[in-house]
């Protein structure tokens, strides 16, 4: 019989590459779209060989399966959802940890949004498959607290779909479009004080808290102020 204690090394190293190939995989499906997303380059990136990918993962689509289905994985457990939608979100201060924990997500993990606007663009069996399996789950979870706070009047009172993507919208986008803030308004949005910035404003705007301006906000061009 094989030594087990001799195994775990391997299966260590083994498991590390696989969950290297998977951050890497999302990252140049985001980046490039399934199409054009290469799994040699994937495996260069993640310091594997092509025969690692083939595997642990046969065919590319299943590659980018297993890479969407850990990326659901880790937004769940990001956001605390294992067991569906935590009770605290029936208090308004346990939405207001929900969402912050969801715009953090979104600052570490942008390619979550670009690989969703990829697929919903070019829709078919892979957007299906999430939805199916991921996204309507995900949102059955918090639609009863969502509906609760509109209807005691601490959420917008809203189409409930219009609603919802607004939300995702408005703590996506940002990150999603770091590039553009940063030649826009010379800001990275991927540090510290531009997401607590964005998390202020996020909550002044949804969640109608006080307005307020912090001396910590990242600073704006010139041109914005005249």
């Amino acid at each position: 019989m094989p030594d087990k204690k001799a195994r775990k090394p391997v299966q260590a190293r083994a498991e590390a590459t696989k969950a290297r190939i998977l951050e890497f995989a999302r990252y140049h499906f985001a980046e490039r779209g399934f199409d054009a997303a290469n799994t040699r380059d994937i495996a260069n990136d993640a310091e594997a060989s092509h025969a690692m990918i083939r595997y642990h993962f046969g065919t590319k689509d299943n590659l980018w399966r297993e890479a969407v289905a850990d990326m659901f994985e880790r937004l769940r457990a990001e956001l605390g959802f294992q067991n569906g939608a935590p009770p605290e979100m029936d208090t308004i201060d346990g939405y207001r940890e929900f969402l912050r924990r969801y715009i953090y997500y979104c600052a570490k993990h942008p390619e979550h949004a670009r690989i969703m606007i990829s697929e919903s663009v070019r829709g078919g069996e892979r957007l299906h498959w999430m939805v199916e399996n991921f996204i309507q789950p995900g949102h059955a979870a918090y639609a009863g607290p969502t509906r609760k706070h509109m209807e005691e009047g601490r959420l917008p009172f809203a189409w409930h779909p219009s609603l919802i993507f607004m939300i995702t919208s408005i703590c996506q986008m940002p990150f999603v479009l770091a590039a553009e803030a940063r030649e826009l308004y010379g800001v990275d949005m991927l540090s510290a004080p531009a997401i607590e910035a964005h998390i202020d404003s996020v909550f002044a705007f949804l969640l109608r808290d006080p307005s307020r301006k912090r001396a910590d906000w990242p600073a704006t061009p010139d041109w914005l102020n005249k």
